[in-house]
């Protein structure tokens, strides 16, 4: 007499998503943004003071502010590629520019390694910027006779930072 067939399905193997150059176990953050936020306006500063049921668009224009970042929070993992995509108008640059503090945020904090970025002083801040991170603007900035890495690699050929 033949073998009854199987119901059972057979198994899958699951396997984590992981960055293949850097294991989950060993991974630390280069960069922590925390509930980010930025308003245009006068006044500004009042925000802090806002319970966050009162942090609300219809708040924000009886106040006659413009929100531009809106409570951004990610971790970037040290080897990580990160991008910041959205459409025209979302606030990316905004994002990016409270980042390296080129626009001050509203509230939040932003932190490089162990070092809050709102809260260093404005020669640490130059320093950072110099050695530890940077920003290639879309447009005007880009060397036209350069690759994009050629213009990547440009601060830290003025440093003298090898390839």
């Amino acid at each position: 007499m033949p073998e009854p067939k199987s119901t059972k399905r057979p198994s899958a193997t699951v396997l984590p998503l992981t960055n293949p150059v850097i294991e989950p176990a060993v991974q630390e953050n280069a960069l922590e943004v925390e509930n980010v936020w930025k308003l245009f306006g006068n006044q500004t500063h009042q925000f802090k003071s806002l319970d966050k049921e009162q942090r609300t668009l219809e708040e924000f224009a009886r106040r006659s502010w413009v929100p531009a970042v809106r409570d951004a929070s990610f971790n970037v993992a040290k080897g990580e590629v990160f991008v910041i995509m959205g459409l025209s108008g979302s606030g990316k640059s905004t994002l990016v520019r409270c980042l390296t503090r080129l626009v001050e945020p509203t509230s939040g904090a932003i932190k490089l390694g162990s070092e809050n970025l709102l809260d260093v002083s404005d020669k640490r801040l130059v320093e950072i910027r110099r050695t530890q991170f940077g920003m290639v603007f879309q447009h005007f900035a880009l060397l036209p006779n350069r690759t994009v890495l050629g213009n990547i690699l440009f601060p830290l050929e003025v440093q003298g930072v090898e390839k």
